[in-house]
């Protein structure tokens, strides 16, 4: 069954605990008196949730305080769980005395230790009779490591689907159901309707109903080939289908309808393992200061917000005398997992792939200002912008050989190179225009055609020139004296040729 994004979604908090070595750790329960911690700065499902309102917190507190054999070399932080990460990395860049004294940043965040509940528990330890066992917070009090209590679950729910509670008990299933959260593993169910049988491998979870009683709920496989075309009032397009059947993640706000007929901006996911779809509301959506070594900049947290798949760069764990080394990974808000996760396996390949199309037309949006290290001058940029043709020299192969060629360009693409042979046969064929550089050469060489300074000039203007050298000007200058000179010559040693007679004018 699908799940609507709540909007009344319970705002918790999360206990983080300092010892007197001033290691900071986030607290996940007690055992045998014993703190059970987890770090602070990686997603975990496990640690202890309080709801932020009314008086849980300070009975929770209690309770934590009095099953702890000692509590006094413990600092604790109550801290808002969409911020844990953030403060926790914060605190620990600070010394641990900084946060013994009361520094103000940090006492906004301190518990005070319940000294009643600590006077009470000393009294009794010294009036208890040596060997006597102590009376567990947990017999009065809910557990505080639970969002929900066994006693509240309407377990017939369950028995209509054919499971019993030994089964989810022994295979830790109601321990995750009682965090409030879906089970990653799977049970078989079975349902009856009108004298129709069938039964499938479902997640379960609980949901608080309107009479306080918490009931089941079955979240069986499903096939993705088979997606709904509509979620809760948002129509699933043909590309959001294909994304989520790939990534998991659609990827882009959707706007859904919540139980409260509330229409809000949501993110949307697959459960990996039943295939079912998962909102979870834009404004409730937390992305961590820091994981795995990356601190998130502004525009990635505002891309994750909104869905988008992002690469960062992360520190791997270091082997015993080796240090941490960088990695490139993907990740992704997901509304199933309620978290940021990483993308691994062909959803990772995936995302990867995007990643780098989106570095190539990106970088390649914008004319190049430099060609095989070769600088290009803002008249030739223009010139390629322009769709002409421009002639690179002074370039260098492997061997250390020059040579030259050129280059056209069009965006979101790497420049077009051609060596002159190429590029004389795609000028003659009209597919290239003529190089900047050549403009004039063409005019003079290839189409016939004369300007003043090239009128005389009887050799070819080499590549990218457009006047004569001071050599190739003084020699048409003798040449043209020479053809001068040959002129008077010529007229000198013509004989005098006798006039021609008019003859007689009678």
């Amino acid at each position: 069954m699908d799940e609507r994004p709540d909007s009344s979604q319970q705002l918790m908090d999360i206990l983080l605990v300092m010892d007197e070595k001033g290691t900071l750790q986030a607290v996940s329960g007690v055992k045998d008196g014993e703190l059970q911690t987890k770090n602070p700065l990686e997603d975990n499902n496990d640690l202890l949730r309080v709801d932020r309102h009314g008086d849980m917190f300070s009975n929770f507190f209690s309770n934590l305080w009095n099953q702890l054999k000692d509590p006094t070399r413990f600092h604790f932080f109550r801290v808002p769980e969409e911020e844990v990460q953030r403060v926790a990395a914060d605190f620990r860049q600070r010394e641990s005395q900084s946060v013994k004294t009361g520094e103000p940043l940090v006492a906004q965040y301190e518990v005070q230790p319940p000294v009643q509940a600590q006077q009470q528990t000393q009294a009794g330890q010294q009036q208890q009779p040596e060997g006597a066992p102590q009376q567990s917070a947990g017999q009065t009090e809910q557990n505080p490591q639970y969002k929900y209590r066994p006693e509240d679950i309407d377990w017939n729910s369950l028995a209509a689907l054919g499971v019993q509670r030994e089964q989810i008990e022994g295979n830790g299933m109601l321990d995750q159901m009682l965090r409030g959260f879906q089970t990653d593993k799977t049970v078989r169910v079975h349902f009856h309707f009108d004298g129709i049988s069938h039964s499938n491998d479902s997640q379960l979870s609980l949901k608080p109903g309107t009479d306080g009683r918490l009931t089941v709920c079955s979240h069986g496989i499903l096939d993705p080939e088979k997606m709904q075309k509509q979620f809760f009032g948002y129509d699933i397009t043909d590309s959001d289908k294909q994304v989520l059947r790939q990534t998991g993640n659609m990827g882009h706000p959707a706007t859904v309808t919540n139980r409260a007929g509330e229409q809000v901006e949501a993110l949307v996911s697959r459960n990996l393992k039943t295939n079912e779809l998962v909102a979870f509301p834009l404004s409730k959506v937390n992305i961590p200061a820091e994981k795995n070594g990356h601190t998130f900049t502004p525009d990635e947290i505002a891309r994750l917000k909104q869905g988008e798949a992002v690469v960062c760069q992360f520190l791997s764990r270091a082997k015993e005398g080796e240090q941490p080394k960088l990695y490139p990974a993907p990740v992704q808000f997901s509304a199933a997992k309620m978290q940021l996760e990483f993308l691994f396996g062909d959803r990772g390949r995936l995302a990867m792939d995007a990643y780098k199309a989106n570095l190539k037309q990106t970088a390649n949006q914008e004319v190049p200002k430099t060609f095989r290290k070769q600088e290009l001058t803002e008249k030739s940029r223009l010139e390629l912008e322009a769709g002409g043709t421009v002639k690179v020299s002074g370039l260098v192969d492997k061997k250390g050989k020059a040579y030259q060629g050129y280059i056209t360009w069009k965006p979101g693409e790497k420049p077009a190179f051609m060596f002159p042979k190429d590029y004389k046969a795609a000028l003659e064929e009209g597919r290239v225009k003529p190089a900047v550089e050549n403009e004039v050469q063409v005019a003079v060489n290839s189409e016939g055609k004369t300007v003043e300074a090239t009128r005389n000039l009887k050799e070819a203007l080499q590549s990218a020139q457009q006047r004569p050298t001071g050599e190739q000007k003084q020699q048409q200058e003798r040449r043209q004296e020479q053809k001068e000179d040959r002129k008077q010559e010529q007229k000198q040693e013509q004989p005098d040729k006798p006039k021609r007679s008019r003859g007689v004018r009678r």
